[in-house]
């Protein structure tokens, strides 16, 4: 333990007295190590594992495709969801239609966005509440009004409860009507964009936007369509007006229209900060290697004077640890930060707005063993070198020739040439990213945006009941 400390406090020396290495190696470590995990972290958590629904890879959304090939969800009227219970494929469906309500009864009235489902939503979800329980069938039944019953989402609870565990059984007025609150979802609980409450609907006349439908295990999303299509075309003979002309039942995973948006663009990201980490680990690596070469003189007289060969391999990895335990410690807090500035960033409205996006533990491990290995490996390399050196020629030579001498130029060369081509490439495409963006920014829009707001009014159909006193 003594030696070790020894070789610690000598490690930190020489380090304090080399400010421009040590820098350079530790911010190299940190800035590979924090984009690279913030970035995996955003990309796992909205594109890899966006929902936290049991069997999520059964889930998917009921959607068509059209001759043209876009792709959108199809939509349905009471009576054909109550056909497409009866299809073998599916083990469950769920529905939702978002609607805007006024809480009343309070001092201010305060519009809050209203996610009405059918009794089968939440069960197919399969995402236990925080408090009390969830929507289900005997909510809504079949031919009977709809429960006067509420789930809270876990945002409006803090906000206008302010987290009160106590809320169950206690009553919500909507529009002048109270509904009695029976359960809070969970934080990350993403069931409608930015949905405040959850109410039961009873399948009736209107037509649903949104299904989602959950697979029996072992049916594939093909066997699905196929089995789907025949009555789905029958719904286009009956109802023309609600299908294009020609259609093709193409069911898609929850995680489709997210990885449609903002796939490329993250994974281009994640591309360029991979490089980054690359290129720091190979300045890392460089750096030791040049160092270790800088001071073959100090090794020989450490050998002249006693020292054995693994007293100097040990000195040289406990600088090549010191060195990668710091990097890589500010590049978990550096992750820590920048996954914050990337989530204010990230465009609303792209992915659900309670997507969990926290930091990524296995790939945090990996990129942290990744600067581990490099430091080791790049410290062990010179230290294996000097551990036995030619101490009189080296002690006759002048520094300058011994650096020229050093074996291993060729893996220098490698390692330089290597981080010349992957700063080029990221340098390429950063240049591209940018044009790309400008270009964006100055599209035409067709008219003068100067001065010009949008606003939206709400008026709600218990109040204004016509389109005349809407208008008015």
């Amino acid at each position: 333990m003594q030696t070790f400390l020894q070789d610690f406090r000598y490690s930190l020396r020489q380090l304090i007295k080399n400010p421009g290495f040590a820098l350079t190696a530790v911010l190299s470590l940190a800035l590979g190590i924090g984009a690279t995990v913030s970035v995996f972290s955003v990309i796992y958590g909205v594109l890899l594992h966006p929902f936290p629904y049991a069997d999520v890879e059964r889930i998917g959304n009921l959607s068509i495709q059209d001759a043209r090939g876009d792709i959108f969800d199809a939509s349905f009227t009471g009576p054909e969801l109550r056909e497409l219970r009866e299809v073998h494929a599916f083990e469950s469906f769920a529905t939702w239609r978002l609607g805007p309500l006024t809480l009343t009864g309070e001092e201010l009235p305060e519009n809050v966005s209203a996610y009405y489902g059918i009794g089968s939503t939440f069960p197919t979800l399969g995402v236990p509440p925080l408090l009390g329980r969830n929507l289900g069938l005997s909510d809504s039944p079949d031919g009977q009004e709809p429960q006067p019953v509420v789930v809270l989402h876990y945002r409006f609870w803090q906000r206008h409860f302010r987290g009160d565990p106590a809320i169950l059984g206690k009553t919500l007025e909507l529009e002048h009507k109270k509904y009695t609150i029976i359960g809070v979802t969970r934080p990350n609980f993403t069931a409608g964009w930015g949905t405040d409450v959850y109410l039961p609907e009873e399948i009736g006349g209107i037509r649903y936007a949104g299904v989602l439908v959950k697979l029996r295990p072992g049916v594939s999303w093909a066997a699905a369509n196929a089995e789907l299509t025949p009555l789905l075309r029958r719904f286009a003979q009956e109802q023309p007006d609600n299908f294009p002309k020609t259609f093709r039942v193409d069911i898609r995973s929850l995680t489709f229209e997210t990885t449609q948006n903002m796939g490329g663009t993250l994974y281009l990201l994640f591309a360029a900060v991979a490089m980054l980490l690359a290129i720091g680990c190979g300045n890392v690596s460089i750096l030791l290697l040049a160092r270790g070469t800088a001071r073959q003189h100090e090794f020989a007289v450490r050998a002249a004077v006693g020292a054995s060969s693994f007293r100097i391999v040990r000195q040289l990895l406990t600088e090549s640890l010191l060195l990668a335990v710091t990097g890589t410690g500010l590049g978990i807090l550096l992750a820590y930060r920048l996954l914050a500035l990337i989530i204010a960033w990230l465009p609303k409205h792209v992915f659900p707005p309670d997507v969990s996006i926290g930091i990524n533990a296995p790939v945090m491990f990996f990129s942290t063993a990744l600067a581990l290995l490099t430091a080791v490996l790049f410290g062990l390399i010179p230290a294996l070198q000097m551990a036995k050196p030619e101490i009189s020629q080296v002690m006759q030579s002048n520094s300058s020739k011994a650096a020229g001498s050093v074996r291993g130029k060729r893996l220098h060369g490698t390692l330089v040439a290597a981080q010349i081509a992957l700063t080029l490439v990221l340098l390429t495409a950063a240049a591209t990213a940018i044009q790309s963006f400008v270009r964006l920014t100055r599209v035409p829009l067709g008219y003068d945006t100067h001065n010009v707001l949008s606003v939206d009014i709400p008026l709600q159909e218990s109040v204004y009941t016509t389109w005349q006193a809407r208008v008015n």
